[in-house]
């Protein structure tokens, strides 16, 4: 007796919606408040191991603090220089405090910026967190979409990192899910436009919520409507960014969907090794590379 093949569309238009939902639990509010940002230095000097270049590792933390663990052990056991993170902090746990502490525990400088207001005194934001001192950190509201329901508040956070071969300016980023290729892009163009002026090797990472899928009235996917991973490496390297990860390297897995929604971009750096890793208390796997400056960087 044949079987008949399992039509596996009409799970994935389902998951989708009920992932999608889910973000209801950390909704923003139908404004976006201007919320300052949160620094603080390392209150030691962090002993340093021999080793090449600089490590950048991105991770969306979907706003569970009992990842702490986890990205303390990973940062000393592969030598992070830099950790980008983004959904941090929940209802029950504020982002800054989450980040200070962590940056306790790894003797790092640390910035926060809120995005969403999620309760009195919650917040829910990007962070860095550095070995290297932080300097002319800065917030960038991008765009607004007001999506049919669960829409959020979006920013990028920026940082000059001053390691010890010359500053590398960085851009945390987390942005829409429910958006089409073109509007997209558009989120991100300030951010661009910011770097655009700074001379030197820069970085551009985070949650980039790249899914290639088409979406009507940002209610409706249509996988494989529209080629957003494309769409954004093409900006990107249309201002002279790349990447060393392919577009096929999930770091986002849902039913049927390898979905790859976070990136690493670099500019005026040269890759060398880097991993796609997974971790608990999240959906989202985390993105690491290690870096050198390029001769042209250098000449800067």
């Amino acid at each position: 007796m044949r079987h008949k093949p399992r039509r596996i569309w009409p799970d994935i238009i389902a998951g989708l919606f009920g992932m999608f939902a889910a973000v209801g639990r950390v909704a923003a509010s139908d404004s976006c408040l201007s919320m300052p940002v949160t620094e603080q230095a390392a209150t030691a000097e962090i002993e340093r191991r021999a080793q090449d270049g600089l490590a950048i590792a991105s991770v969306n933390m979907a706003g569970n603090p009992r990842i702490g663990d986890a990205l303390a052990s990973l940062a000393r056991d592969r030598g992070f220089d830099v950790l980008l993170l983004q959904e941090v902090g929940e209802r029950s746990s504020d982002g800054s405090v989450f980040v200070a502490t962590l940056g306790d525990r790894l003797g790092y400088h640390v910035a926060y910026a809120p995005a969403d207001r999620l309760g009195d005194r919650e917040t829910q934001g990007l962070a860095i967190l550095s070995r290297d001192p932080l300097q002319d950190v800065r917030t960038y509201p991008l765009e607004r979409h007001h999506l049919s329901f669960k829409s959020r508040c979006r920013i990028g956070l920026a940082a000059t990192v001053a390691t010890t071969t010359g500053p590398v300016r960085l851009m945390n980023v987390h942005l829409d899910t429910r958006i089409n290729s073109r509007e997209r892009i558009a989120q991100l163009e300030p951010l661009l436009e910011a770097l655009d002026g700074v001379e030197g090797p820069q970085i551009i990472a985070g949650d980039f919520n790249t899914m290639n899928i088409g979406w009507l009235g940002t209610m409706f996917p249509m996988p494989y409507a529209q080629q957003q991973v494309s769409a954004v490496r093409k900006r990107l390297e249309e201002d002279g960014f790349n990447t060393p990860f392919g577009d096929n390297q999930a770091t986002f897995k849902f039913l049927h969907l390898p979905l790859r929604l976070d990136w690493i971009f670099l500019k005026g750096l040269a890759p060398f090794d880097w991993s796609v890793d997974t971790l608990p208390f999240t959906d989202h796997r985390g993105v690491s590379v290690r870096v050198k400056r390029t001769v042209d960087s250098r000449a800067h």
